[in-house]
């Protein structure tokens, strides 16, 4: 058993790091998106964290000396922890209701902000969703298109929207797409899960690759759908494996372009467990019957027990431009910090290289939340415990 302490030193095999910058989202981050040498950065709030809720902008222009230039708040009772760039000039940042009388009255949907000058985000639009709002949604700039998990009419708890942005301003919704159980017309057979952990809801966010698309549902599992008229999204196939997994399926994503996809079961509260909430890698050869091939987890050993969350989280999704590492999962595991996982090989996943942040922010381990990229390849790791970001080369 490893128990962390306040100033442990770093670990790192086939990582360099470059930059600190422990402001970021008040310590406490969720999401990131760089562009253009900035980074925007989204905050954790009060989930597991006690920050303020909204996001900030960073210069990362000179990587060795990120700088915070602007910090942005919700209105009250708002929770807008994901960031994504849209086009040139604009940022989509979620508001999420949070359970608070003053998120009871609060406007939900995704807030809209015109990042022309990328130190000063200015509102420029809103796009107006029901329920709750969205939670971990993506935007696919290639195809202008938003994949949102969000509340919808007929539908049992969240679901995956399929929105047109070619106009980023005035979103349109194309279709939902849901697992069975959660479509109230087909009137199937369900019971309430037992755990928050087991409940069918879509995380997401979708991605699609060629005419398939693919999500996370929770407790529900994996889906794959027909995508190949994006007015009509059609399911194909799910695979839950909780029971006797835990769930919390968070992120479902093809290997490029072999039949293969990465999951991660996103580890949860203070429970740990050595055998759930890992990743997996599922072969869809046959697409009507996936297969779960492979897992990974770091060191349960060496980490389990080091405080706080051990687990996994997110992969890293978007690779701008030409993918320079197509054979390399990098993956947020909290305790254990980021893994970069080759998978050269599906049925045997290798772990190459690893980052664990220096204890230096006053806790005894970190909480490594989410990872993104620019486009010169440098990584932005986003700790939610009080460490803010890390600037790091991959070297392997």
């Amino acid at each position: 058993m490893t128990v962390g302490k306040v100033g442990d030193p770093a670990e790192a095999k086939n990582f360099k790091l470059l930059g600190h910058d422990p402001s970021a989202a008040w310590g406490g981050g969720s999401l990131v998106e760089i562009k253009n040498g900035f980074a925007y950065v989204g905050a954790v709030g009060g989930s597991s964290y006690n920050g303020p809720e909204g996001f900030t902008v960073h210069d990362v222009s000179d990587p060795t000396k990120p700088k915070k230039v602007a910090e942005v708040n919700p209105p009250p009772g708002i929770h807008n922890h994901k960031v994504r760039i849209v086009g040139d000039d604009l940022l989509y940042v979620n508001h999420e209701c949070l359970k608070t009388p003053e998120g009871e009255a609060a406007r939900a949907g995704i807030m809209i902000y015109d990042i022309g000058d990328p130190a000063s985000p200015k509102e420029a639009g809103f796009y107006d969703l029901p329920g709750k709002g969205p939670h971990r949604f993506g935007v696919d700039n290639d195809k202008n298109l938003a994949f949102i998990p969000n509340d919808a009419e007929g539908w049992r708890n969240r679901v995956s929207w399929t929105v047109d942005i070619s106009d980023p301003l005035k979103p349109e919704l194309l279709s939902l797409w849901g697992l069975p159980e959660q479509d109230l017309a087909l009137n199937l057979p369900y019971e309430e899960a037992a755990t928050m952990e087991q409940t069918t809801q879509c995380h997401g966010p979708a991605v699609i690759r060629g005419d398939r698309m693919f999500c996370g549902f929770w407790g529900g599992g994996m889906g794959i759908a027909d995508c190949s008229d994006l007015r009509n999204v059609r399911h194909i196939r799910g695979l839950c494996w909780s029971p006797p997994f835990v769930g919390s399926t968070h992120t479902v994503w093809p290997i490029d372009d072999g039949p293969y996809l990465i999951a991660t079961d996103e580890a949860r509260s203070h429970t740990n467990y050595r055998d759930s909430q890992f990743m997996w890698i599922i072969d869809i050869r046959d697409e009507t019957n996936p297969v779960p091939i492979a897992t990974f987890m770091p060191d349960r050993d060496r980490y389990l027990d080091r405080g706080k969350r051990f687990g996994a989280h997110n992969i890293l999704e978007y690779k701008p431009g030409k993918n320079p590492w197509p054979d390399i999962i990098f993956l947020t595991y909290f305790n254990a910090g980021l893994r970069a996982v080759d998978v050269s090989d599906p049925f045997h996943p290798v772990e190459v290289g690893h980052f664990v942040p220096e204890m230096n922010f006053g806790q005894p381990c970190c909480q490594s939340n989410d990872i993104g990229m620019d486009e010169e390849g440098r990584l932005y790791l986003i700790d939610r415990n009080g460490a803010g970001m890390h600037i790091l080369e991959y070297t392997g």
